[in-house]
C-alpha cells in the first residue's frame, strides 16, 4: 500500500490499491469462442435433424402403405444414430476442452 499525506491535517493515510483486472488469456478466449461455435453448430444440427425426422415420419405415415409403422421406426432409429454420433463428438470436444485426451 502507498502512504499519502493528507493535505490539510498532516496525517498520513493509506491508499487502497485498485483491484488488478488481468486481460483474459488468449487461449481461454479462444476456448470460449470455440465452445460457443460448437454449441451453435450442435443446436443447428439437432434442430435440422428433428425437422428432417419429423418430415420423413409424416411422409411415410401419409403414404398409407402397410409397412408405414416399420418405416417410421427405421426413421426413428436413424435419428437416434445421428444423435449418438453428435453426443460422441460433444463428449470428445468436452474431454479436449477439459484437458483430457479424447478416446
Amino acid at each position: 500500500m502507498e502512504r499519502l499525506n493528507a493535505p490539510k491535517s498532516g496525517m498520513t493515510t493509506m491508499a487502497q490499491p485498485n483491484p488488478i483486472i488481468l486481460p483474459e488469456n488468449a487461449e481461454t478466449a479462444q476456448l470460449r469462442a470455440e465452445i460457443q461455435r460448437m454449441a451453435d453448430m450442435v443446436s443447428g444440427v439437432v434442430r435440422q435433424t428433428a425437422i428432417d425426422g419429423i418430415n420423413a415420419a409424416m411422409t411415410v405415415t401419409a403414404s398409407g402403405i402397410d409397412s408405414a409403422p416399420k418405416d417410421v421406426t427405421k426413421v426413428a432409429h436413424q435419428i437416434l444414430e445421428r444423435a449418438s454420433v453428435m453426443q460422441c463428438e460433444i463428449d470428445r470436444f468436452l474431454a479436449i476442452a477439459n484437458g483430457r485426451h479424447a478416446a
